[in-house]
């Protein structure tokens, strides 16, 4: 009874003084911010081969508003994209070598969409260069994922190369990760991927998010559905003041729940699906 009641006070004086300051927190967000409501998983995943330049240019084509894809370096120094640390999956087992033991040369020459089906045979896993240059003035905001400590400078380099600063956010599991990308590109929208519920409460996992975000810029709370759980915690991380966002959302029945519930973006596999559900409410609303 102690613990509950500390767990409690702690809840209440937190929630408090963070929602006092709410207001001065959303001001402090960029503008791209705002704009990132729909977000297709690592291209259109439902249909074409993942984090390639063709499922891509499929969830452009659905208007979604952004897309996140994942980022790892080659041997050489090079940066390309897997959500995995070998081509392993997306080879059907023909390549099992960790990709940060392979050079570019070997990365270009395996066939990353022949798994998805013979009319993606002989695709080539795209650089971060390559899928810069593709999303650069398409509309749709590219999200990167940073798969690896250690590429935050060259990821960096890249993206001011290309004079995206603006124009692309950031997310990784590693805070340390997300504290480099704030340092080398101010002003981007970087922020945190996870949260581990465990067996809290929705209640302390809110006050759990509120704690381990103090040191952030941006409040934004992006959990996977499994941790999340339910439209009650979206409601009480909206009220903490956090942008609030989950992944993977498939079912329009429950984007149109969540959305209800205050959600500020969901990200999918089925980009066409999510849009479309956007534009529903949208004409609902006219």
């Amino acid at each position: 009874m102690k613990k509950l009641t500390s767990i409690l006070s702690f809840l209440t004086a937190a929630s408090v003084l963070f929602i006092l300051s709410a207001v001065q927190v959303q001001a402090q967000l960029p503008e791209i911010a705002h704009r990132v409501r729909s977000m297709a998983h690592r291209g259109d995943y439902y249909n074409a081969p993942e984090n390639t330049l063709a499922g891509f240019k499929m969830a452009i084509e659905t208007g979604v508003d952004s897309c996140e894809f994942d980022v790892r370096r080659t041997k050489d120094g090079v940066l390309v994209l897997s959500h995995d640390a070998t081509f392993e999956r997306a080879t059907n087992g023909a390549c099992k070598a960790k990709i940060c033991d392979m050079t570019f040369e070997e990365v270009r020459k395996l066939d990353v969409g022949a798994y998805k089906g013979e009319a993606w045979k002989n695709t080539q896993c795209p650089t971060l260069d390559e899928t810069l240059d593709l999303f650069k003035g398409s509309g749709c905001i590219p999200v990167i994922e940073i798969k690896e400590f250690g590429t935050e400078r060259q990821i960096a380099d890249a993206i001011i190369a290309h004079d995206m600063v603006k124009e692309v956010a950031l997310v990784s599991f590693n805070h340390e990760s997300i504290r480099r990308m704030w340092e080398y590109c101010p002003g981007i929208y970087a922020y945190r991927n996870g949260g581990n519920r465990g067996d809290k409460t929705d209640e302390e996992f809110v006050a759990w998010f509120i704690e381990s975000q103090k040191d952030c810029p941006f409040k934004v709370a992006n959990p996977d559905w499994g941790q999340m759980k339910n439209t009650h915690t979206v409601k009480l991380l909206k009220e903490a003041g956090f942008v609030v966002s989950t992944w993977i959302i498939d079912d329009p029945k429950l984007m149109n729940e969540l959305l209800d519930a205050g959600i500020d973006t969901m990200t999918t596999n089925r980009p066409a699906v999510q849009v479309q559900v956007f534009k529903e409410r949208e004409a609902k609303n006219k």
